[in-house]
Parts: structure tokens; C-alpha cells; sequence
């Protein structure tokens, strides 16, 4: 399991990811990057599900397109395409799913944008949602491009936003893009996957992209998160954090 959050505001897009690596359940790298600048524009891609995906997603478009406003004219039958070729050439065939999340700056319109589509080659999505989005409808796939102007993927219930005291309701500019987006991914951190173990943590890497380019930073690390150790969160970190 991957965190993914992206923020839309009026002159950037903000997408913040954390950096486990795990193989079989356990964890075999703990800074991993997930989300890839998009070389030649100002964009980024990344991706949950197979983690080398955003990689191949990144390399492909950056070959393909010269802008953000390209990528996002892409159908899903491109994007479909690159998803089965890399299960078959990368992952033996196996049943997969992938939800890919595209940040960049629209040229036409000089405006921010983000875009989310998911893939898959079998019917996981939809159990996958049941058991670690909670707050999310298993049926309402996005099975094309479709542009968000906030995004939490995977998307906590509302009774731990409250729980947490995420801010709700309030206007994206008003936003601190980083302190938000961390807080977030604090709250998804402390969420158990169906196998009762943990997937989120490592380093908190926060890309952003304006009119001026794309810059990338880690903004947080969990030091107790350990190459081949279990995540164990500890309890109560993201309230004291956000109360300071």
C-alpha cells in the first residue's frame, strides 16, 4: 500500500507521497522515491500498486509528450496499454491494480491540475477500496482521466479525519499545502491494512509544481521505520504534531 495526496491551489499542485518499499509484506527499502518529475515538463507521475510502475509511466511520457497538456489528452486505452505491457513484461502476468496520479502545469490554460485514473486486470480495485478506503465507493471507479482539485489516496473515513482534526471544508488556497498533505498521510500511516500490518512510512516526500518548474523535498521521516522491521506508528505522533 502506497500514500498518495495530492492538493490543487491557485498557482501550484502539490502532491506528497511517502517512500516504503516492501516485497511479500515486508519492508525492504525505506526511501523509496514514488513520485517521478516528468522529464521535459513541468509534471509529475505517481502510482500505487506495482512500484516500478510510475517509472516505466514517467519514462513512456516523457518520450511521447512534450507537455502536461499532452499527458492528460491521453485515453485509457494508452494508459491501459502501457499497464498491461508492464504486467506481462514485469510482473510475469500477475493480477495488479494501480491507481496513477498525474500532477502538472496545463500550458493552455497556465493553470495548476491534477489527474488520477486507475487500472486493473483483474476485479481487486473494488475489494481492495472495501478494505483500505474506507470512506470511499468501491463502485465509482475512475476508469478515465478525470481531474481532482484534492485527492487522498487511500481516503481515510470521516470519522478519523475528525478523530484526527483534519481540517475539513476549508479553501484550498488557504491551505499550508505541506503541514495538510503530512497531516494526511500521519492519518493513513495509523490505518491497518487487511493482513493487520502497516504500509506507510519512511520519508514524506513533497513535489511541487508552479509555472516556475517542479521542485521535490522531504519534508518528514518516521526514524522508527527499519528496512526488514514491521511498522509499528506510533500512536498519537500526527495529534501532538499538528497541536505544536
Amino acid at each position: 500500500m502506497s500514500a498518495i495526496n495530492a492538493l490543487v491551489q491557485s498557482n501550484a499542485v502539490h502532491m506528497m507521497t511517502d517512500t516504503l518499499l516492501y516485497i511479500g509484506g515486508k519492508v525492504t527499502q525505506i526511501d523509496f522515491p514514488k513520485c517521478l518529475p516528468i522529464r521535459g515538463m513541468r509534471a509529475a507521475v505517481a502510482s500505487t500498486g506495482p512500484a516500478s510502475f510510475a517509472y516505466l509511466l514517467a519514462e513512456m511520457l516523457a518520450t511521447s509528450c512534450t507537455a502536461f497538456d499532452e499527458v492528460v489528452a491521453k485515453d485509457r486505452e494508452w494508459f491501459r496499454g502501457a499497464f498491461d505491457w508492464y504486467i506481462e513484461n514485469e510482473r510475469a502476468g500477475a493480477s495488479e491494480y494501480a491507481t496513477v496520479v498525474l500532477v502538472g502545469w496545463l500550458e493552455r490554460e497556465n493553470r495548476p491540475a491534477a489527474f488520477a485514473i486507475e487500472l486493473s486486470n483483474g476485479g481487486e480495485r473494488a475489494e481492495w477500496i472495501r478494505s483500505n478506503s474506507a470512506y470511499s465507493d468501491p463502485t465509482a471507479i475512475a476508469h478515465d482521466l478525470i481531474e481532482l482539485p484534492i485527492l487522498a489516496n487511500p481516503t481515510p473515513p470521516v470519522e478519523d479525519l475528525i478523530a484526527a482534526g483534519w481540517p475539513i471544508g476549508v479553501d484550498r488556497d488557504a491551505r499550508d499545502a505541506e503541514a495538510d498533505l503530512l497531516h494526511m498521510l500521519e492519518i493513513q500511516r495509523r490505518r491497518q491494512a487487511r493482513d493487520g500490518k502497516y504500509y506507510i512510512g519512511g520519508h514524506a516526500v513533497l513535489t511541487t509544481v508552479t509555472r516556475d518548474g517542479v521542485t521535490q523535498r522531504a519534508v518528514h521521516r518516521w526514524p522508527e521505520d527499519r528496512a526488514g522491521k514491521p511498522v509499528r506508528p506510533r500512536g498519537g505522533a500526527w495529534r501532538r504534531r499538528v497541536a505544536a
